[in-house]
């Protein structure tokens, strides 16, 4: 299988979102929203939101390229906190980590781009124990 080197964040555009999250206890909950991404320079804004259980969660990144391999990113999200990490980049995937600022919140995100559509799976910790993991289907708008 050829991977090409084209990820979420290789081009502005919207994508539309469907995820699934299931909390420690097994529960789950469906949710759908939408991506943006904006590109300037070296910098670039993932704005998101989802609608979960009629409520609207959102993450506004700022995201910085370090390197064609390397960003930085700050994400304010209203329901967590500040949150800060690093998306790793290998040729049309995105490895996440990142952390919520003044808590013992982690966690850790893998984005797979397969032409229009990315998929996302990922953990949300409080220290070492399981609040919740998602999966996510983007389709670009």
């Amino acid at each position: 299988m050829h991977l090409q080197n084209q990820h979420l964040l290789s081009e502005p555009g919207k994508w539309l979102t469907q995820s699934e999250f299931t909390d420690a206890d097994g529960r789950i909950s469906k949710a759908s929203g939408e991506t943006h991404i904006l590109i300037k320079g070296s910098e670039l804004k993932n704005n998101s939101w989802i609608d979960l259980n009629g409520k609207k969660l959102s993450n506004d990144y700022t995201i910085t390229q370090i390197n064609e391999r390397l960003y930085e990113y700050v994400s304010k999200n209203p329901a967590l906190g500040l949150q800060r990490g690093t998306f790793n980049i290998d040729r049309n995937r995105i490895y996440s980590k990142f952390v919520i600022e003044n808590t013992a919140f982690n966690g850790f995100e893998v984005i797979v781009r397969r032409g229009n559509c990315c998929y996302s799976e990922g953990a949300l910790y409080d220290g070492d124990s399981l609040v919740n993991i998602w999966t996510c289907v983007m389709e670009k708008a």
